[in-house]
């Protein structure tokens, strides 16, 4: 079967064209369009990559979330429901680039820590300045 709108080949019974989002079943009237107001003709980055990345290279659970929402976005968005598709995309992002913010604190963190910890092992150490202290 074939897009009415734009002519892209498409499964039969589809309602909306994957590639146009023309309404199959419904053709729209004169001056009548298929697609809400407001809602992008570009279809959402899935960030399915930057998920795979923040759950084998940063933080697990959060690049699992990652991609369970990534994964939703192009059937959201080939179904018609954009809405959703850009929600999903939203949400992908947000968990992988949380756990990607999350690692980068603990190491700051550790960083400073051992930044912290050297004068102060090295203060302890130091035979000298406890005996100093104590007599």
């Amino acid at each position: 079967m074939y897009c009415k709108h734009c002519g892209a080949e498409i499964e039969d019974g589809v309602r909306f064209c994957t590639k146009c989002g023309y309404d199959q079943m419904n053709p729209p009237s004169a001056g009548q369009t298929t697609r809400r107001r407001g809602v992008s003709d570009r279809r959402p980055a899935s960030c399915l990559v930057l998920s795979i990345l923040t759950a084998l290279c940063c933080c697990t659970p959060f690049g699992i979330v990652g991609i369970v929402y990534a994964s939703k976005v192009d059937s959201a968005w080939n179904s018609g429901h954009y809405d959703d598709a850009m929600e999903f995309s939203r949400k992908a992002k947000t968990w992988s680039l949380l756990g990607i913010g999350l690692v980068l604190l603990f190491y700051i963190v550790y960083i400073a820590l051992i930044i912290a910890g050297v004068p102060w092992a090295m203060w302890w150490d130091n035979e000298d300045i406890f005996y100093t202290c104590l007599v």
